[in-house]
């Protein structure tokens, strides 16, 4: 392990979580939907096209090895805006499908927008 550089770049593509039959499942990066922290554990919920898992992490450190790939939508919440389907304002909720769904911080509003290149239409 004394070359961290090609450590950094496989955990950037890939993390290992564990399911529900608590083994490790190797999870890409572009299967993610969102991660979040799971309240006073070290334990994030890692929700992904295949289902979900945790991980021992916390939400800052997750966010610095991902370096800019998931989003921060909120203090304990990251998301992958590559799957984003639909957002509702009104309730401040992101759809990655029908049924999975997340929510964001009113303070990140703008940022995600632009994020995900949508444009404020404002009447003139």
């Amino acid at each position: 392990m004394s070359n961290k550089g090609s450590m950094k770049t496989e955990l950037i593509n890939q993390v290992y979580i564990r399911d529900e039959d608590n083994f490790l499942k190797k999870v890409h990066l572009k299967d993610i939907y969102y991660i979040e922290t799971i309240k006073s554990t070290h334990y994030c919920r890692v929700v992904h096209k295949q289902g979900e898992g945790k991980i021992h992490a916390d939400i800052t450190p997750l966010e610095k090895q991902f370096d800019g790939k998931l989003f921060k939508t909120r203090s304990s919440t990251l998301i992958n805006v590559d799957l984003v389907q639909k957002i509702d304002t009104k309730n401040r909720l992101i759809y990655f499908n029908k049924h999975i769904c997340c929510s964001y911080a009113q303070r990140m509003s703008r940022k995600l927008k632009e994020k995900l290149g949508i444009a404020d239409l404002k009447r003139r």
